[in-house]
């Protein structure tokens, strides 16, 4: 027995001699993965992690393995891999919570908004601190809303400069943008080692110049000592003079990137001179990045993205100023409206102050978004826009450089339908296009007029003539933005006529549709407000209104003159009559002189009782056709009714006349009664 109890401890030891081994090798694979993980070498640990996967048997290292495989894929770009390891690590009970918000992230960038929303919402209901939540599930109803309602922008890729690597970060070459400088990790640069994080060559920076068949050439590398060989350079800027270049450079020993910094060289003829490293009080290992500067006579101003103490989490954006033969100021960071918790990168300072930059910490499409920061009252970077679709997408939006105009420019994607990783892709505001037109008819009888002039007048001065077709259709394109118009239309026979309208405040193509119904110039004018009270001549406030009304229908037909004719009730004898009348015509003439038109326009004739008022359409008692003469007024039983008919037959009625009927002896003012 003894025998046996020694043989039985003996096999213990030896079985727990195994498992312990076993556990040994299966901690050394998920070490190598770990520290593969650390050096951002993605690809490397998402197979070292499949590996240990298939060592282990324990649940929980199992869930967190297939988490580590997700994260890999995510920062590699491979998200449809992520989102399938993302989904397996929650149904093995991965315990951290962040699953769900890098989960939720994945499916925005996948487009599938919905099912974002229902795990950024679980996110926040199990982590209800973080922000990056409801951040989220903002950033999907955003992005659904753009989409369905783009901006005008159009996006196109600028396939010469893209190759089946990564080509991002373009720069002006100088302020005629005929130059464009950008990063590319392509094959044919001046090193052949590969970046094991990405899987690609080392970047390199190249140039391509636009050409007299507006064409841009094939890309060119720019050769030592701006471009070394054992150096990741990129994300250039140039000032507008394109004499000096400043660039992130990232140094690497036996493979591995160490440390990032910017660096400036200056031209001198055709050459680069040697790089040096721009010196900026920061501590020392500190990684800084994407330069973008502003050069003026006098002063610099530099923005560039770091990860520095005193900032708001990730990578934010600071500013540094330096005049010409000074140091450079101590880096300030751009403050809360700008930098998040997320990551704020690749800054574009615009020659009019505004600062476009890509973030992944505000609301978004997905993955990194451009904005725009412009400055306040205070000299204040305080308002951050989106720039929606289609200049962002689902994808990662970044280094963008825009022109003077801010209507043109060029942004780095990785969406769907490039040529590779990351591409350059070129934006432009198309021109609004605007148009007028209309039908032209006559007022009375619906009839079409043909060969009817319409002037168009814009606000700078400029004037168009149209003339209406043989359907009535005049029309009038290459209307400008930001422009008002006034049309003056005028036809034989017919009183002529105005209109107006602006492209003021239109950010969308529009025709204006502006049909127009002339008045035959025969037809009597009445203006049945133009009353009076009983025995008097007074002008009533409401019959100023008309009047001024009468004042602009005869400037807008200087050529017309018209006649005033004033009627009175049949109340007082015919002679009182016929003198209150012209009383009544000649205080309306007065008026309208007073306003600025000429006398010999108009004719004032009293009718006293003679003419009563034919009801035009029914009121009350009153029917269509009923002429209030004497004997029909004595009928009505009302005092009111006929108080009534009394006011309607106190008018003034206008009328243009013929040119037949018009003599020197008529245009005069009639005598005062007073003469």
């Amino acid at each position: 027995m003894k025998y046996f109890l020694n043989l039985s401890v003996f096999l213990l030891l030896t079985s727990f001699t195994i498992e312990f081994a076993q556990a040994q090798t299966k901690n050394r694979k998920l070490v190598k993965a770990d520290i593969a993980f650390e050096n951002e070498e993605y690809i490397k640990a998402a197979d070292l992690y499949k590996k240990a996967y298939k060592k282990t048997k324990n649940k929980a290292i199992k869930a967190e393995i297939i988490f580590k495989q997700a994260e890999c894929y995510r920062k590699s770009l491979n998200y449809k891999r992520a989102a399938s390891f993302y989904k397996r690590a929650i149904r093995a009970k991965y315990p951290d919570v962040i699953v769900y918000l890098h989960y939720a992230d994945i499916l925005r960038i996948q487009e599938n908004y919905e099912t974002a929303i229902k795990y950024y919402n679980e996110y926040s209901k199990l982590n209800p601190t973080d922000v990056r939540g409801e951040i989220g599930k903002k950033s999907c109803e955003f992005a659904q809303k753009w989409l369905k309602n783009p901006t005008r922008y159009v996006v196109k890729p600028l396939s010469v400069l893209n190759s089946k690597n990564s080509d991002f970060s373009p720069s002006f070459g100088n302020s005629d943008y005929n130059e464009i400088y950008f990063t590319s990790s392509r094959e044919g640069g001046l090193s052949e080692d590969i970046d094991e994080r990405t899987g690609e060559n080392y970047t390199d920076i190249y140039v391509s110049k636009l050409q007299k068949n507006g064409k841009w050439s094939a890309p060119a590398l720019l050769p030592s000592p701006i471009n070394s060989g054992n150096a990741h350079e990129g994300s250039s800027n140039l000032n507008s003079r394109g004499n000096r270049i400043y660039f992130t450079k990232c140094s690497a020993e036996d493979k591995k990137i160490n440390n990032c910094s910017i660096c400036v060289s200056t031209k001198k003829g055709k050459l680069w001179g040697d790089p040096q490293q721009l010196q900026i009080d920061i501590d020392s290992g500190i990684t800084i990045g994407h330069p973008s500067v502003l050069e003026s006579e006098d002063n610099f101003v530099l923005v560039f993205s770091a990860n520095m103490s005193g900032g708001y989490g990730g990578n934010d954006l600071w500013i540094s100023t330096k005049e010409k033969r000074n140091a450079w100021s101590s880096p300030v960071n751009l403050g809360p409206a700008v930098n998040t918790p997320g990551d704020e990168q690749f800054p574009f300072l615009h020659e009019s102050g505004d600062l476009y930059f890509a973030s992944n910490g505000h609301a978004g499409m997905g993955g990194l978004d451009i904005f725009v920061a412009n400055k306040d009252e205070n000299d204040i970077y305080s308002v951050v826009s989106n720039l929606k679709f289609p200049i962002n997408s689902a994808s990662d939006d970044f280094g963008i450089i825009v022109e003077r105009s801010s209507e043109r420019g060029y942004l780095t994607s990785n969406r769907k339908g490039g040529k590779g990783g990351d591409d350059i892709y070129q934006f432009e505001l198309p021109k609004l296009e605007f148009d007028v037109k209309g039908t032209i008819t006559d007022s009375k009888t619906g009839e079409i007029l043909t060969a009817v002039s319409v002037q168009i007048t814009s606000s700078d001065s400029l004037k168009y003539t149209v003339i209406s077709d043989n359907t009535g259709l005049y029309r009038k394109s290459d209307i400008q933005p930001i422009t008002a118009y006034d049309l003056f239309i005028e036809h034989e026979g017919y009183l002529n006529k105005t209109a107006s309208f602006t492209t003021q405040d239109i950010h969308e193509n529009k025709t204006f549709v502006i049909d127009l119904q002339l008045d035959p110039i025969k037809k009597e004018i009445i203006l049945p407000r133009i009353e009076y009270d009983f025995a008097k001549w007074d002008l009533r406030p409401q019959s100023i209104i008309d009047l001024d009304l009468l004042v602009e229908t005869l400037n807008d037909n200087p050529e017309i003159v018209i006649e005033l004719t004033s009627h009175t009730d049949f109340r007082g004898s015919e002679k009182q009559n016929i003198e209150l009348s012209q009383k009544r015509a000649d205080v309306c003439v007065d008026y309208l002189i007073s306003k600025g038109i000429q006398k010999e326009r108009l004719i004032a004739v009293g009718k006293g009782e003679s003419v009563p008022f034919v009801i035009v359409n029914k009121d009350g008692r009153f029917k269509e056709g009923d002429v209030l003469t004497k004997s029909y007024i004595k009928k009505i039983k009302f005092r009111k009714n006929k108080e009534k008919a009394h006011q309607y037959n106190r008018r003034t009625t206008f009328k243009v006349l013929p040119d037949e009927e018009i003599s020197q002896s008529e245009i005069s003012l009639s005598p005062s009664i007073n003469e």
